[in-house]
């Protein structure tokens, strides 16, 4: 009998700025991931930041796939670099607990999805490096930051032929939404690009020799997931890959 999987959400932390609670620390994701995962037919589980290797490594034990989602800039010292002048935030205490989640699902051999950040996290954990701002590339790029509604498709992405994507999309162009100031600059090892946007940008990619199943798209399905059938089936993927069957 088939149930429907676990997946899990990595958590952040949000500050608050106001009263009554000035500086108090929350766990929280964004509720478009929960709902993108409920609709797919998974069970959605944020799992909650922090910094206890043992915690993460049996959190991951009660799932069955893992989304890594969006954020802080990743720090550049996890790619051998040093920061420069247009790095956003970073938050390096979240970067050692999405790669542990990485580590243990690969272990596990469970699904992994990421997205933005989660997309850029995965290329830097297997060896990638990260352009630390749109500006620092060596010709000019597409505004990746729109500035309208999130939901809306504001840039188009080619679709490599014979890759993950293009069996997914049967298209050889989507729109999409875009959200992000970095991009990835030398893809990591083992990775086969299957979206790339039309300045070049890397968009969505596929770990090809991992233990487990692993990919990543730098836009922000969960946003368009209501209408766009492109950003359902990104999750769906995800959830195909963590069935359970007892």
């Amino acid at each position: 009998m088939t149930k429907k999987p676990i997946i899990g959400i990595s958590g952040s932390i949000i500050v608050d700025s106001g009263t009554p609670f000035p500086g108090y620390h929350r766990s929280y994701v964004n509720d478009d991931y929960i709902d993108s995962v409920i609709q797919a037919g998974g069970i959605p589980f944020i799992i909650p930041f922090n910094t206890d290797k043992e915690v993460i490594k049996d959190e991951i034990t009660h799932l069955d796939g893992i989304i890594l989602s969006g954020g802080h800039d990743v720090d550049p010292l996890n790619y051998h670099q040093e920061p420069r002048q247009k790095l956003g935030t970073t938050f390096p205490e979240r970067d050692v607990f999405d790669f542990s989640l990485i580590k243990y699902s690969e272990e596990k051999k469970i699904p992994v999805l990421g997205i933005c950040r989660g997309f850029q996290v995965l290329n830097a954990y297997h060896g990638g490096t990260i352009l630390q701002d749109l500006s620092y590339a060596d010709h000019e790029l597409l505004r990746h930051a729109q500035p309208t509604d999130p939901t809306t498709r504001t840039h188009s992405l080619n679709v490599n032929e014979n890759t993950l994507f293009a069996h997914l999309f049967n298209d050889s162009q989507i729109r999409v939404n875009s959200f992000h100031h970095q991009v990835i600059d030398q893809v990591a090892d083992d990775f086969e690009v299957g979206l790339v946007a039309p300045d070049g940008v890397v968009e969505g990619f596929q770990n090809m020799k991992s233990p487990n199943f692993e990919f990543g798209v730098q836009f922000h399905p969960e946003m368009l997931h209501r209408f766009d059938p492109n950003a359902q089936i990104i999750f769906k993927t995800l959830i195909d890959h963590a069935k359970r069957v007892d």
